[in-house]
């Protein structure tokens, strides 16, 4: 961490700011640099495993005496190929309508043969954001949307806008976070921030080679940071969140973690205001009820019955909103859906606050950060007993922590907890399917399979089949079907209630598979199947050869399978394969066959008890998947 402080500390006229933006801003215009961009751009042959180059990504933001800060930003990308085009071709800036003004101050495309193509009026639009589209009271977080035209292979996109403050208001601090890399190859990443004489703030970067140049302007100061030829990154299953695995700086004004909880909590409480309303409704939810009832009623009140708003924490476009409205709305973003459910609880006088996390990397301990937070949940103290309530895991069983929400940074916004934490761990995260087959001597089979789960089993079951109708269901089950055998069926299948959070889910189906097992010469072989309404993640995300990227695979978990097989009278095993035991770093695979009274049982097992894995241990990873999905482990032979 680096704290920096101003050169010289001035104390300026408000009507001199501005002078003196206006006088940053003329200055950010770029002139004949284009065209020395153009001349010096690199060809496809250069980048051959890109769609499109970014020739240079410069971001400015100028922070006033207020703290109320302008964002100008210029891009210049090369399009190699369509891939390129189609995902270049359309450049969004999300701003806030209420508060905010977006200005393009250049969008044309410079063709290949030197001519300059400029979209037309109706192809620069104000547009809200997708995620609120069916939100009406979250309308004001909009997309400014560039459609650039004539664009083709060696088409160079020219992208100049400006997004500041309708008025500057008296914020308590700064604060941002920039990430030097993506999955297109730059040529030159650039952000400057630009800052009043005397105005103190940290900074740290996740990875060191990032250096600040430092200017020292009339009455201001710029700090610029500048990553050179950051590398194309590759999309994999399963990969970290690309933060973790770029340069990232964070830059903040506040003092300290207090500051930043006492800010975000005057900002939720906002909203809170006594209603009639939320009291009536939670007094009906909790009526007979203990205090540990009356809050898993309200909890699933919340989660269940009020839809959700996917914006993430601190997204632009946000305003604080009522309770009794939400109440009345039925629908929430974050902040909104744990408001009501706090006020819920409260009117029952339960202790619930609200805590931010970041739920993708760690955060920066030595720069207090509002910008540090990307979601919001509920910490609630139910029979003397702490529980963290996210009223957004609507597929999650009561109790049980969303795999993101477990483990990570975050800050409780209350007056006596004002430092870092974490948020508790997950625990319990298995699934055990059991199969029970009937061997028949022509070579059919047929069984039943039950699936049973918890923690993120229960929620990827729920997730993957609660809002299927029946047909639906069946549809699906027969893909199940065909991945046994051609011309195998799922004859009944069965779920538990899936709508119904106190109970685990579980879930089985009965299937026929004519003419399975192989019979050649007095002998019967089989390769034991495997099918479940559920998988394990591990065994596609270890089907490639190599990786160039780490594994993320929270939570840790255990997956079971059991397989009996029951022989028709007169068959007898012949050769039960060898069992496997492959252990790595934070990996386990196990996998084995038993003979029983009345047949033989296989079973294997993976253990994965880390959550993340660096690329040295995909390796083990794929050694343990590789041995239990390996055709000889399953192939048993029996002599009729």
């Amino acid at each position: 961490m680096t704290r920096i402080q101003g050169v010289e500390d001035s104390r300026i006229p408000v009507t001199g700011w501005a002078v003196i933006l206006s006088f940053v801003l003329v200055s950010l215009s770029f002139g004949g640099e284009i065209d020395s961009i153009i001349r010096a751009a690199p060809g496809h042959e250069a980048y051959p495993e890109a769609g499109a180059l970014i020739l240079l990504d410069r971001k400015t933001q100028i922070v006033d005496k207020n703290n109320s800060t302008t964002l100008d930003r210029y891009l210049v990308v090369k399009i190699f190929e369509d891939r390129g085009r189609d995902e270049l071709g359309e450049i969004t800036q999300r701003f806030n309508k209420d508060g905010q003004t977006v200005e393009v101050l250049q969008a044309c495309t410079h063709r290949p043969d030197g001519s300059i193509a400029k979209p037309e009026a109706r192809a620069i639009s104000e547009v809200s954001a997708p995620e609120v589209g069916s939100a009406m009271a979250y309308t004001n977080a909009m997309l400014k949307v560039v459609s650039f035209p004539a664009l083709e292979p060696g088409a160079i996109i020219e992208y100049h806008v400006r997004v500041k403050p309708k008025k500057s208001k008296r914020e308590d601090g700064f604060s941002g976070v920039v990430t030097f890399g993506g999955f297109d190859p730059a040529l030159k990443r650039e952000f400057t921030l630009v800052v009043p004489k005397g105005v103190e703030f940290r900074y740290d970067l996740s990875q060191p080679g990032v250096a600040p140049v430092v200017e020292s302007l009339k009455s201001q100061v710029s700090y610029t940071w500048t990553a050179s030829n950051t590398p194309q990154m590759f999309r994999e299953p399963a990969m970290p969140d690309i933060e973790r695995l770029v340069p990232v700086l964070s830059y903040s004004s506040y003092r300290d973690w207090k500051q930043v909880a006492t800010k975000l909590r005057k900002e939720f409480d906002k909203g809170r205001v006594a209603s009639p309303l939320v009291k009536k409704l939670s007094d009906s939810l909790a009526v007979g009820k203990s205090e540990a009832d009356a809050a898993r009623a309200i909890y699933l009140f919340v989660t269940q019955k009020v839809r959700n708003v996917w914006l993430d924490y601190g997204d632009a476009g946000y305003e604080t909103h009522k309770t009794p409205d939400i109440l009345n709305w039925k629908y929430g973003d974050c902040r909104d859906k744990n408001r009501l459910l706090i006020c819920l609880l409260a009117a029952q006088g339960i202790t619930a606050t609200p805590m931010v996390l970041n739920t993708t990397v760690d955060v920066t301990a030595s720069v207090p950060s509002p910008d540090a937070f990307d979601w919001l949940v509920t910490m609630a103290t139910v029979d003397g007993t702490p529980m963290l309530f996210d009223p957004f895991a609507e597929y999650r069983m009561y109790g049980s922590i969303p795999d993101d929400d477990a483990g990570v940074d975050a800050l409780v916004l209350d007056s006596t907890n004002t430092q870092l934490t974490r948020s508790p761990q997950s625990s319990g995260d298995w699934a055990a399917t059991t199969a029970v087959l009937a061997l028949e001597m022509n070579g059919n089979v047929s069984g039943t399979v039950n699936t049973s789960t918890r923690g993120c089993y229960d929620n990827s079951l729920r997730e993957a089949w609660r809002d299927r109708t029946p047909t639906d269901r069946k549809r699906a089950l027969a893909q199940t079907a065909s991945s046994i055998k051609t011309g195998a069926q799922i004859d009944t299948f069965w779920f538990s209630d899936l709508g119904d959070l106190t109970k685990p889910a579980a879930s089985g189906f009965f299937f026929t598979a004519p003419r399975y097992a192989v019979t050649q010469k007095g002998e019967l072989s089989l390769q034991v199947p495997t099918p479940a309404v559920i998988g394990e993640a591990l065994f596609w995300l270890t089907s490639s050869a190599r990786r160039t990227n780490p594994v993320e695979t929270r939570p840790a978990r255990r997956w079971d399978y059991t397989c009996n097989i029951k022989l028709p009278r007169g068959v007898k095993v012949d050769i039960l394969p060898e069992s496997v035991a492959v252990y790595g770093a934070g990996v386990s695979g196990l996998g084995g066959w038993t003979r029983t009274a009345d047949g033989v049982s296989f079973h294997y097992s993976v253990r994965l008890t880390k959550t993340d894995y660096s690329v040295g241990e995909f390796t083990g990873l794929k050694a343990a998947a590789d041995a239990l999905s390996r055709p000889q482990l399953r192939e048993v032979y029996f002599l009729k």
